[in-house]
C-alpha cells in the first residue's frame, strides 16, 4: 500500500492494503510526439489481459481507468521528460484494486476480489502484465494504438464531463482523435478538443 499516493489532477490515490500498486520506468525509443500512446498502450494491455487471464468484460474510460460494469477497478497516472527529439522516460503509475475492498470507500469502484467471488495472485496479475506490456511495446505498430484502444472504450458516444485545472467542460463525447485528445461535441455544435483532465460518465 502508499501512504501518500498522488492521482491525477494532484488527488489523493487510494491505495489500501490487497491493491497492487507500481510504477514503470520506460525508456521508449520514440519521439515526443507519440509518447502519450504508450500510456494508451498501458491501459489497453490491462483490459486485454483482464479479457483473457478472467474472463471480465473490462472497459476503458478516457484517458486510462478501467472499469468493470461502469465501476473502476484500475487507474493509470503517467509522467514524462522529453527533449527536442526523443523522449527520456516515462513513468507510469498503475494502481489495479486486487484482493481489497474499494467499495467501501468509493461506492463508484470495484475489485477482482469482488467481481470473482474469490482471492487472486497479485504476483501472477503483475508478471503477466509485464510480459503482455513489453510484448506490446515490441511489436505494436503505434499507429495503430488509438483505434484498437477505441475497441475497448465505454467513453465514446455518451454525454460526458471533464475536469481540468482550471476549466470544465461538457458534451458529448464522439471521437478519440490521433494525438489522444477527447473530440466534444458541445451543447452549441461545436466541437471541443481536450487533452487531459478527469472525464465523468454522466447516467445514460
Amino acid at each position: 500500500r502508499q501512504s501518500s499516493g498522488r492521482g491525477r489532477l494532484k488527488r489523493e490515490w487510494l491505495s489500501e492494503t490487497g491493491g497492487l500498486y507500481f510504477t514503470m520506468v520506460l525508456r521508449p525509443d520514440l519521439p515526443p510526439v507519440l509518447s502519450f500512446k504508450v500510456s494508451f498502450l498501458a491501459s489497453l494491455t490491462l483490459a486485454s489481459l483482464l479479457h483473457e487471464v478472467f474472463d471480465i468484460d473490462a472497459r476503458l474510460k478516457w484517458p486510462n481507468d478501467i472499469l468493470v460494469d461502469e465501476r473502476k477497478i484500475s487507474g493509470m497516472l503517467s509522467e514524462l521528460e522529453a527533449e527536442s527529439d526523443r523522449v527520456v522516460y516515462i513513468n507510469i503509475g498503475v494502481g489495479i484494486n486486487v484482493n481489497n475492498d474499494p467499495s467501501l470507500i468509493e461506492p463508484a469502484a470495484t475489485s477482482l476480489k469482488n467481481i470473482l467471488g474469490r482471492e487472486v495472485s497479485k504476483k501472477d496479475i503483475f508478471s503477466r502484465y509485464l510480459d503482455a506490456f513489453e510484448r506490446r511495446l515490441q511489436n505494436t505498430a503505434f499507429d495503430r494504438v488509438i483505434e484498437e484502444w477505441k475497441q475497448y472504450t465505454v467513453t465514446l458516444n455518451r454525454d460526458v464531463r471533464v475536469v481540468t485545472t482550471h476549466e470544465v467542460f461538457e458534451g458529448k463525447a464522439i471521437d478519440v482523435d490521433d494525438s489522444g485528445a477527447l473530440v466534444l461535441k458541445c451543447s452549441d455544435g461545436s466541437l471541443k478538443k481536450v487533452l487531459y483532465g478527469d472525464c465523468f460518465h454522466q447516467s445514460r
